[in-house]
């Protein structure tokens, strides 16, 4: 069953950084060329690490290591995915910088309701709430902000949910791996 999970999770990644295509100016060509690249790119360091495992006993605390910068990459990945999925509308910088701070504030906040649904009862229905208003802000961003750089308010709500949703995926994965212990 862990198999099976741990296979799931790397599609799942794998897609993510796929979507990354999303952004460019022929989305589904952009989304394949992305993901035949990150899929031979983890396919290469797969095959380069169970070659050299058989050979060599490696460090626990070298694999923690590794953990924690992948972890600290796939967060500036997700930090920085709201911009990246924005770069078509040619925003100035300080409104570049406000989303870079909000997604900032909306990662820490997800963390948090995220524990708090791990505690007791009635912390957990609260983290529940407080995942379910953190859900709403892309949706109200989109439609009170954005439908002004879209030609409707459907472009703007479909970028702002790529948007979120690659952050959700790529912070949720970098803290996950920041904070594995082995």
């Amino acid at each position: 069953m862990k198999k099976i999970f741990n296979i799931a999770g790397w599609v799942i990644l794998l897609l993510a950084f796929g979507s990354l295509g999303f952004s460019s100016d022929a989305p589904v060509v952009g989304f394949i060329i992305y993901l035949a690249f990150f899929t031979i790119v983890f396919g290469l360091v797969y095959v380069y690490i169970n070659k050299h495992h058989r050979k060599t006993e490696v460090n626990p605390k070298t694999i923690t290591l590794i953990h924690k910068i992948a972890g600290i990459v796939l967060l500036v990945i997700g930090l920085f995915s709201p911009i990246i999925a924005l770069g078509k509308i040619k925003l100035p910088f300080f409104p570049n910088f406000l989303i870079f701070i909000a997604t900032a504030i909306i990662i820490g906040l997800g963390v948090f309701a995220v524990t708090m649904v791990n505690s007791a009862h009635t912390k957990r229905i609260l983290g529940y709430v407080l995942l379910i208003v953190l859900s709403a802000i892309p949706a109200l961003f989109a439609t009170s902000y954005l439908d002004q750089f879209f030609p409707n308010a459907y472009n703007a709500l479909g970028t702002a949910y790529w948007a979120i949703v690659s952050v959700a995926i790529f912070s949720w994965w970098g803290f996950n791996l920041y904070s594995k212990k082995e």
